[in-house]
């Protein structure tokens, strides 16, 4: 599709289509059809719009999607590590003093991880959510290494290695580092 002002022969250089009203007349509404009308006080953007100045669509200030899912993740893994872990607190014991021991340390980091989701939604330093992430994978990689000692599968702990694992993907990715850098954060 060419431009009005391209060499198309329906829109001559400088003028309206031919046989029909000048740019500047007002358009007989086609019976039936209700045109929508323009919203007071917006303004389109114009051709040239590229997206935001700092290239990632987000403007700039704006907490970018990743550092708000790295928080909210946080927030539901450790809420829900938190109340799954209490509730297997009270038997666990029953199962060997080390499985105690390690349901009690993730308790705690869970506890931690939804306080360091809850900073990074709050606008502050990602630091600790990334250590704690890193603290689960640590204490995960431990339980799942007794647990497959006392027979369990493999698999049983794979979603303590994911959802920390995604966490720091998206805090170590330059889209956040970028969005911290900003605000003269590092981590």
């Amino acid at each position: 599709m060419s431009s009005p002002t391209g060499s198309d022969p329906d829109y001559p250089q400088g003028g309206a289509p031919q046989g029909q009203p000048g740019w500047s007349a007002p358009q007989q509404p086609t019976p039936g059809y209700n045109a929508p009308q323009p919203t007071p006080g917006y303004s389109p953007a114009p051709s040239s719009y590229s997206g935001a100045p700092n290239g990632y669509g987000a403007p700039t200030g704006q907490r970018p999607g990743m550092v708000t899912a790295a928080g909210v993740i946080g927030i539901v893994w450790g809420a829900l590590g938190l109340l799954f872990g209490l509730i297997g607190l009270a038997i666990a014991f029953a199962f060997g003093a080390v499985y105690g021991l390690l349901l009690l340390i993730s308790v705690a980091v869970a506890a931690a991880l939804l306080w360091a989701g809850i900073q990074v939604i709050q606008g502050k330093s990602p630091r600790l959510l990334l250590l704690i992430s890193y603290i689960a994978i640590g204490i995960n990689l431990l339980t799942m290494i007794w647990a497959i000692t006392q027979g369990a599968s493999i698999f049983t702990g794979l979603l303590g290695f994911i959802l920390p694992g995604v966490i720091v993907f998206l805090l170590l990715n330059a889209q956040s580092k970028q969005y911290y850098a900003s605000r003269g954060i590092t981590y």
